[in-house]
């Protein structure tokens, strides 16, 4: 496969160079791979907690009357 250039800023180097570390990577590739295949925790229903709540139960003291246009 080819290679190509992309350009990040100085920080994003920065961080990309401790994950390197971190993960024990020989290349950015690697690093960047990992990243985006790494596994994250769903948050379907993460509102409710476990709970069957309503739609409108949930936006319940989210807004005041005073808070409205």
């Amino acid at each position: 496969m080819g290679t190509t250039t992309i350009q990040v800023e100085n920080p994003t180097k920065e961080l990309l160079n401790e994950l390197k570390k971190n993960y024990n990577s020989k290349t950015y590739d690697e690093v960047i791979n990992a990243l985006v295949s790494r596994k994250t925790k769903s948050m379907y229903g993460g509102l409710g907690k476990g709970k069957k709540v309503s739609a409108s139960e949930m936006m319940k003291g989210l807004r005041d009357k005073n808070d409205r246009l």
